[in-house]
Protein backbone atom coordinates (compact mmCIF):
# COMPACT_ATOMS: atom_id res chain seq x y z
CA UNK A 1 0.00 0.00 0.00
CA UNK A 2 1.86 3.40 -0.95
CA UNK A 3 2.18 6.15 1.02
CA UNK A 4 0.56 8.76 -0.58
CA UNK A 5 -2.76 7.40 -1.90
CA UNK A 6 -4.98 8.82 -4.14
CA UNK A 7 -8.41 6.96 -3.28
CA UNK A 8 -9.41 5.87 0.23
CA UNK A 9 -12.47 3.79 0.82
CA UNK A 10 -14.30 4.00 4.29
CA UNK A 11 -16.40 1.42 5.05
CA UNK A 12 -18.65 1.31 8.15
CA UNK A 13 -19.04 -2.45 9.54
CA UNK A 14 -22.18 -3.19 12.69
CA UNK A 15 -22.85 -6.61 12.42
CA UNK A 16 -22.63 -7.30 8.76
CA UNK A 17 -22.28 -11.03 8.60
CA UNK A 18 -20.36 -12.91 6.21
CA UNK A 19 -21.53 -10.51 3.42
CA UNK A 20 -18.19 -8.41 3.80
CA UNK A 21 -16.21 -11.26 2.73
CA UNK A 22 -18.28 -10.17 -1.24
CA UNK A 23 -17.68 -6.55 -0.28
CA UNK A 24 -14.08 -6.99 0.22
CA UNK A 25 -13.52 -9.07 -2.14
CA UNK A 26 -14.89 -6.99 -5.31
CA UNK A 27 -12.70 -4.38 -3.86
CA UNK A 28 -9.73 -6.64 -3.83
CA UNK A 29 -10.31 -7.19 -7.65
CA UNK A 30 -10.08 -4.36 -8.78
CA UNK A 31 -7.90 -2.21 -6.49
CA UNK A 32 -4.34 -0.85 -6.87
CA UNK A 33 -1.69 0.16 -4.85
CA UNK A 34 -2.98 3.82 -5.55
CA UNK A 35 -5.82 2.39 -2.47
CA UNK A 36 -6.48 1.89 0.96
CA UNK A 37 -9.52 0.76 2.23
CA UNK A 38 -10.37 0.89 5.87
CA UNK A 39 -12.71 -1.25 7.96
CA UNK A 40 -14.21 0.37 11.31
CA UNK A 41 -15.78 -2.15 12.93
CA UNK A 42 -17.72 -1.48 15.89
CA UNK A 43 -19.69 -3.72 18.62
CA UNK A 44 -17.10 -6.67 18.52
CA UNK A 45 -18.82 -9.04 16.80
CA UNK A 46 -16.14 -10.64 15.20
CA UNK A 47 -15.56 -8.35 11.99
CA UNK A 48 -12.23 -7.07 12.93
CA UNK A 49 -10.82 -10.60 13.11
CA UNK A 50 -12.59 -11.43 10.21
CA UNK A 51 -10.67 -8.81 7.95
CA UNK A 52 -7.42 -8.82 9.90
CA UNK A 53 -7.67 -12.53 8.84
CA UNK A 54 -8.86 -12.85 5.18
CA UNK A 55 -8.21 -9.15 3.84
CA UNK A 56 -4.68 -8.38 5.52
CA UNK A 57 -4.17 -5.89 3.14
CA UNK A 58 -7.35 -3.81 4.90
CA UNK A 59 -6.58 -0.79 7.43
CA UNK A 60 -8.62 -1.95 10.32
CA UNK A 61 -10.05 -0.04 13.50
CA UNK A 62 -11.92 -0.99 16.01
CA UNK A 63 -14.48 1.45 17.83
CA UNK A 64 -16.63 1.28 20.95
CA UNK A 65 -19.23 2.98 18.89
CA UNK A 66 -21.81 1.11 16.89
CA UNK A 67 -23.21 4.47 15.23
CA UNK A 68 -22.81 4.07 11.54
CA UNK A 69 -22.06 7.80 11.33
CA UNK A 70 -19.64 7.84 14.09
CA UNK A 71 -17.84 5.20 12.70
CA UNK A 72 -17.52 6.75 9.32
CA UNK A 73 -16.72 9.79 10.62
CA UNK A 74 -13.72 7.72 12.63
CA UNK A 75 -12.45 5.74 9.21
CA UNK A 76 -12.47 9.25 7.00
CA UNK A 77 -10.29 11.06 10.04
CA UNK A 78 -7.80 8.54 10.02
CA UNK A 79 -7.86 8.26 5.81
CA UNK A 80 -5.39 9.90 4.10
CA UNK A 81 -6.13 10.05 0.03
CA UNK A 82 -7.50 13.00 -1.72
CA UNK A 83 -10.61 11.67 -2.98
CA UNK A 84 -12.67 9.66 -0.17
CA UNK A 85 -15.53 6.89 -0.90
CA UNK A 86 -17.44 5.91 1.53
CA UNK A 87 -19.47 1.80 1.48
CA UNK A 88 -21.28 -0.22 3.76
CA UNK A 89 -20.41 -3.55 4.53
CA UNK A 90 -23.37 -4.85 2.42
CA UNK A 91 -22.74 -3.83 -0.61
CA UNK A 92 -20.79 -5.43 -3.87
CA UNK A 93 -19.25 -2.58 -6.11
CA UNK A 94 -20.13 -2.76 -9.76
CA UNK A 95 -16.82 -3.89 -12.03
CA UNK A 96 -14.06 -1.05 -12.13
CA UNK A 97 -15.87 0.45 -9.42
CA UNK A 98 -12.91 1.91 -8.00
CA UNK A 99 -11.14 2.68 -11.54
CA UNK A 100 -14.54 4.83 -12.06
CA UNK A 101 -14.84 6.83 -9.63
CA UNK A 102 -11.18 8.16 -9.77
CA UNK A 103 -11.97 9.21 -13.20
CA UNK A 104 -15.35 10.63 -12.33
CA UNK A 105 -13.80 12.91 -9.99
CA UNK A 106 -11.02 14.10 -12.43
CA UNK A 107 -13.62 15.00 -15.05
CA UNK A 108 -15.68 16.59 -12.61
CA UNK A 109 -14.48 19.23 -10.05
CA UNK A 110 -17.64 18.53 -8.12
CA UNK A 111 -16.66 17.54 -4.88
CA UNK A 112 -19.37 14.55 -3.95
CA UNK A 113 -20.68 11.74 -6.63
CA UNK A 114 -22.46 8.75 -6.37
CA UNK A 115 -24.08 6.27 -8.21
CA UNK A 116 -26.93 3.48 -8.08
CA UNK A 117 -28.24 0.59 -5.96
CA UNK A 118 -29.11 -2.44 -7.24
CA UNK A 119 -30.94 -5.27 -5.40
CA UNK A 120 -29.07 -8.21 -5.84
CA UNK A 121 -30.81 -11.26 -8.20
CA UNK A 122 -30.92 -13.43 -5.02
CA UNK A 123 -33.04 -11.61 -3.10
CA UNK A 124 -35.06 -10.16 -6.38
CA UNK A 125 -37.96 -12.03 -4.43
CA UNK A 126 -38.15 -11.65 -1.25
CA UNK A 127 -40.23 -9.15 0.08
CA UNK A 128 -38.70 -8.15 3.20
CA UNK A 129 -35.96 -7.24 1.49
CA UNK A 130 -37.94 -5.45 -1.06
CA UNK A 131 -39.55 -3.00 1.90
CA UNK A 132 -36.29 -2.17 3.10
CA UNK A 133 -34.84 -1.81 -0.48
CA UNK A 134 -37.19 0.25 -1.20
CA UNK A 135 -37.74 2.27 2.28
CA UNK A 136 -33.78 3.26 1.64
CA UNK A 137 -33.10 3.64 -2.07
CA UNK A 138 -36.01 4.08 -4.06
CA UNK A 139 -34.36 6.97 -5.56
CA UNK A 140 -31.45 4.79 -6.81
CA UNK A 141 -33.46 2.22 -8.34
CA UNK A 142 -32.23 1.38 -11.82
CA UNK A 143 -33.08 2.66 -14.11
CA UNK A 144 -31.77 6.28 -12.14
CA UNK A 145 -31.22 9.31 -12.56
CA UNK A 146 -27.37 10.51 -14.20
CA UNK A 147 -25.74 13.92 -14.06
CA UNK A 148 -26.24 16.58 -11.63
CA UNK A 149 -28.90 15.32 -9.36
CA UNK A 150 -30.56 16.24 -5.95
CA UNK A 151 -29.43 13.37 -3.71
CA UNK A 152 -26.83 10.63 -3.86
CA UNK A 153 -26.95 7.33 -1.62
CA UNK A 154 -24.46 6.98 1.36
CA UNK A 155 -23.70 3.25 0.63
CA UNK A 156 -21.77 4.47 -2.80
CA UNK A 157 -20.57 8.08 -2.83
CA UNK A 158 -17.43 9.40 -3.37
CA UNK A 159 -15.79 12.82 -2.07
CA UNK A 160 -13.35 15.12 -2.99
CA UNK A 161 -11.74 15.44 0.65
CA UNK A 162 -12.13 19.38 1.09
CA UNK A 163 -15.85 18.52 1.46
CA UNK A 164 -15.33 17.15 5.13
CA UNK A 165 -14.85 18.83 8.02
CA UNK A 166 -12.14 18.70 10.31
CA UNK A 167 -10.67 15.56 11.88
CA UNK A 168 -12.35 16.92 15.38
CA UNK A 169 -15.48 16.75 14.41
CA UNK A 170 -15.15 13.71 12.29
CA UNK A 171 -14.41 11.68 15.26
CA UNK A 172 -16.77 14.01 17.53
CA UNK A 173 -19.96 14.06 15.61
CA UNK A 174 -19.20 11.48 13.24
CA UNK A 175 -20.00 11.94 9.22
CA UNK A 176 -23.75 12.48 8.46
CA UNK A 177 -23.76 12.35 4.01
CA UNK A 178 -27.04 14.06 4.53
CA UNK A 179 -26.05 17.23 6.17
CA UNK A 180 -22.58 17.18 4.39
CA UNK A 181 -24.45 17.14 1.10
CA UNK A 182 -26.96 19.99 2.11
CA UNK A 183 -24.25 22.08 3.16
CA UNK A 184 -22.01 21.66 -0.21
CA UNK A 185 -25.65 22.36 -2.27
CA UNK A 186 -26.10 25.83 0.29
CA UNK A 187 -22.33 26.48 -0.53
CA UNK A 188 -23.67 26.67 -4.61
CA UNK A 189 -21.89 23.07 -5.15
CA UNK A 190 -23.85 20.54 -7.26
CA UNK A 191 -23.90 16.41 -6.81
CA UNK A 192 -22.90 14.47 -9.72
CA UNK A 193 -24.70 10.66 -10.16
CA UNK A 194 -22.88 8.24 -12.24
CA UNK A 195 -23.57 4.95 -13.64
CA UNK A 196 -19.81 3.74 -12.94
CA UNK A 197 -20.54 4.01 -9.33
CA UNK A 198 -23.39 1.06 -9.41
CA UNK A 199 -23.22 -1.20 -6.29
CA UNK A 200 -25.41 -4.25 -5.93
CA UNK A 201 -26.91 -4.18 -2.24
CA UNK A 202 -26.77 -7.77 -0.46
CA UNK A 203 -28.56 -6.65 3.12
CA UNK A 204 -31.09 -8.80 4.83
CA UNK A 205 -32.38 -7.15 8.27
CA UNK A 206 -35.07 -8.51 10.70
CA UNK A 207 -37.96 -6.11 9.65
CA UNK A 208 -38.64 -5.44 13.83
CA UNK A 209 -34.93 -4.28 13.55
CA UNK A 210 -35.08 -2.49 10.94
CA UNK A 211 -38.39 -0.51 12.66
CA UNK A 212 -36.82 0.53 15.97
CA UNK A 213 -33.60 1.65 13.39
CA UNK A 214 -36.14 4.00 11.44
CA UNK A 215 -37.65 5.52 15.09
CA UNK A 216 -33.76 6.17 15.80
CA UNK A 217 -33.01 7.26 12.83
CA UNK A 218 -35.53 9.94 12.87
CA UNK A 219 -34.80 11.20 16.06
CA UNK A 220 -31.23 11.64 15.67
CA UNK A 221 -31.92 13.50 12.09
CA UNK A 222 -34.24 16.35 13.44
CA UNK A 223 -32.61 16.48 17.00
CA UNK A 224 -29.52 17.60 14.18
CA UNK A 225 -31.94 19.74 12.30
CA UNK A 226 -32.67 22.06 14.73
CA UNK A 227 -30.10 21.70 17.56
CA UNK A 228 -29.39 25.43 17.30
CA UNK A 229 -33.34 26.47 16.78
CA UNK A 230 -35.83 27.73 19.76
CA UNK A 231 -37.94 25.54 21.65
CA UNK A 232 -40.89 27.38 19.51
CA UNK A 233 -39.59 26.42 15.83
CA UNK A 234 -39.26 22.84 16.96
CA UNK A 235 -42.33 23.30 18.47
CA UNK A 236 -43.51 24.12 14.62
CA UNK A 237 -41.28 21.21 13.12
CA UNK A 238 -42.90 18.83 15.20
CA UNK A 239 -46.64 19.78 14.97
CA UNK A 240 -45.92 19.09 10.79
CA UNK A 241 -44.41 15.49 11.17
CA UNK A 242 -48.10 13.90 11.06
CA UNK A 243 -47.92 14.46 7.35
CA UNK A 244 -44.65 12.85 6.68
CA UNK A 245 -45.95 9.15 6.06
CA UNK A 246 -48.22 10.61 3.42
CA UNK A 247 -45.65 12.98 1.69
CA UNK A 248 -42.99 10.10 1.61
CA UNK A 249 -45.13 7.46 -0.01
CA UNK A 250 -46.26 9.89 -3.18
CA UNK A 251 -42.81 10.89 -3.36
CA UNK A 252 -41.69 7.33 -3.64
CA UNK A 253 -44.60 6.75 -5.99
CA UNK A 254 -44.18 9.21 -7.98
CA UNK A 255 -40.30 8.25 -7.83
CA UNK A 256 -41.09 4.41 -8.75
CA UNK A 257 -43.63 4.94 -10.94
CA UNK A 258 -42.27 4.38 -14.39
CA UNK A 259 -40.29 1.55 -13.03
CA UNK A 260 -42.50 -1.44 -13.63
CA UNK A 261 -41.12 -4.11 -11.57
CA UNK A 262 -40.31 -1.92 -8.63
CA UNK A 263 -43.44 0.28 -8.44
CA UNK A 264 -45.55 -3.53 -8.58
CA UNK A 265 -43.42 -4.08 -5.44
CA UNK A 266 -44.19 -1.06 -3.86
CA UNK A 267 -47.84 -1.64 -4.04
CA UNK A 268 -46.76 -5.23 -2.60
CA UNK A 269 -45.17 -3.41 0.30
CA UNK A 270 -47.35 -0.14 0.81
CA UNK A 271 -48.39 -1.56 4.36
CA UNK A 272 -44.93 -2.43 5.67
CA UNK A 273 -43.40 0.63 3.98
CA UNK A 274 -46.02 2.95 5.91
CA UNK A 275 -45.59 1.75 8.91
CA UNK A 276 -41.65 2.02 8.88
CA UNK A 277 -42.43 5.56 7.63
CA UNK A 278 -44.50 6.19 10.48
CA UNK A 279 -41.96 5.19 12.85
CA UNK A 280 -39.51 7.61 11.00
CA UNK A 281 -42.24 10.29 11.58
CA UNK A 282 -42.56 9.37 15.89
CA UNK A 283 -38.93 9.51 15.59
CA UNK A 284 -38.54 13.35 14.50
CA UNK A 285 -41.32 14.51 16.69
CA UNK A 286 -39.80 12.88 19.73
CA UNK A 287 -36.12 14.02 18.09
CA UNK A 288 -37.93 18.02 17.16
CA UNK A 289 -39.25 18.25 21.04
CA UNK A 290 -36.60 16.19 23.29
CA UNK A 291 -33.69 15.85 21.60
CA UNK A 292 -31.42 13.19 20.15
CA UNK A 293 -31.78 11.12 23.47
CA UNK A 294 -29.07 7.92 23.38
CA UNK A 295 -31.04 7.49 19.63
CA UNK A 296 -27.52 8.19 17.96
CA UNK A 297 -25.73 5.22 19.52
CA UNK A 298 -28.20 2.82 18.05
CA UNK A 299 -28.07 3.59 14.08
CA UNK A 300 -26.60 0.54 12.76
CA UNK A 301 -28.17 0.32 9.37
Amino acid sequence: MTDHPELSIVIGAVRPGLIIRECLAALDRQRHAGVEVIVVAGDHDGTAALVREEFPWVGVIESDHASLPQLRGIGIAESRAPLVGILDAWCIVSDQWIQNAVRAHNTHSEPAIGGGVNLSAADQRRWRVWVTYLYDYWEYVPPFATGHVNALPGNSIVYKRHAFPDAVELRTRGFWKAFANKALTHQGERLVSSAGLTVTLRRSLPLGRFFLSRFDHGRAYSSMRVEQDPFVKRLAWAVGTPLLPVVFLARQLRGLFNKPRARWWFIACLPALLVLHVSWACGETIGYLFGAGSSQDRMHS
